[in-house]
């Protein structure tokens, strides 16, 4: 389908069996425009585009609605593949029960370094099942745009990926949501692999829900004069990991983020866990009560701020510091509760600290 012409607004049901189902047609170009399609996979192991097999030239996605139904299912919100300068539709997927496989746009974006794709604003599902979530794209590369996501485990083991798996050149994350559920699950609010370059990272928010999660604010590394986001990451019940930029930044920048533990035995890192060179900024890490015991590495003291909850009966530094003690390895422990609740920071001595490196809230 090429030319001006723009697909129509179809509704397509695949019952029994392993089916492919196109909202539009093979191939989108030349402007082309998908109509706004209903697919449902059914029963069996589906695989479901909102829009084209293909889609380049100008062409643009409608706004799909994709269900997998039962079976381990694929669905792509535009096409598999998207060249430069097509836009993808405003998609929302459902993965349903099976262990399922959801691109907010498509698996490929772009293959041209100077004209990027741009991601619609996609709502994904994964429902029962161990899936896997990718706001955008799993390869994208050249000016690509990534569109602000809402990602939903569900029940479940399962991957979430504000993007998808590495933004290269001037690529810019968009600002997603990703929840999770329950479940052990892994979060990356940009891109799995990470950022390289000069690409930009959205200001995502990244909730692990119930389970052991780990959320990273952008991803596994970021490389070159990367910027990450400003990001939000609250790890929810259970013993999570949280890092607010990547597991390595090298000579990146981090950005300003928030860290909220949770409920269980958490770990901290307010930019990276292999900290080095990096270029990191202000971050928060927020005690509310009933925070279990956490640990914060590499705290930058009178940079970074621990935020402490108005619940646990304090509210200056004064009156918190003679809970302040340093564990048999010279870490400050701070006592919020007792032995229940408390905070270790890995690498810090109490008589280090300040006034400055609190806030109560």
């Amino acid at each position: 389908m090429g030319g001006p012409g723009r697909g129509g607004n179809d509704r397509l049901i695949g019952l029994g069996g392993d089916d492919w189902l196109f909202g539009d047609a093979w191939e989108i170009s030349d402007e082309g425009r998908g109509g706004n399609d209903r697919l449902a996979g059914g029963k069996g192991n589906d695989t479901l585009y909102g829009d084209a097999n293909t889609m380049s030239d100008l062409a643009q996605g409608g706004d799909d609605q994709l269900v997998g139904g039962e079976g381990n299912d694929t669905l792509y919100g535009d096409a598999e593949v998207m060249g430069p300068n097509t836009v993808g539709g405003d998609d929302h997927l459902v993965g349903g029960s099976g262990d399922d496989l959801l691109f907010g746009d498509g698996a490929q974006v772009s293959q041209f370094p100077l004209f990027g794709a741009t991601g619609g604003n996609d709502h994904l599902e994964g429902g029962a099942g161990n899936d896997t979530l990718l706001g955008d794209a799993d390869t994208s590369s050249g000016t690509s745009l990534g569109g602000d996501d809402w990602l939903e485990g569900g029940s479940g083991d399962d991957f979430l990926v504000g993007e998808g798996g590495l933004y290269p050149f001037g690529g810019i994350g968009g600002d997603d949501r990703l929840d999770g559920g329950a479940g052990n699950d892994a979060l990356y609010g940009d891109d799995f692999a990470g950022l390289a370059e000069s690409a930009q990272g959205g200001n995502d928010q990244l909730n692990g829900g119930a389970g052991n999660d780990i959320l990273y604010g952008e991803g596994l590394f970021m490389y070159d004069h990367a910027s990450a986001g400003d990001d939000r990451l609250d790890g929810g019940a259970g013993d999570d990991i949280l890092v607010g930029d990547a597991e390595s930044v090298g000579l990146a920048w981090g950005g300003t983020d928030l860290l909220i533990g949770g409920s269980g035995n958490d770990h901290l890192y307010g930019d990276e866990i292999d900290f080095s060179f990096s270029q990191g900024t202000a971050d928060q890490f927020l005690f509310e009560t009933h925070s279990g015991q956490d640990t914060i590495h590499f705290l930058e003291l009178h940079v970074d701020i621990i935020l402490i909850d108005s619940g646990y009966g304090y509210g200056s530094f004064a009156e918190l510091q003679s809970n302040i003690s340093d564990d048999p390895h010279g870490n400050a422990v701070i006592h919020l509760n007792g032995t229940v609740d408390q905070i270790t920071l890995a690498g810090v001595q109490t008589a280090n600290l300040t006034a400055s490196d609190f806030l109560f809230v």
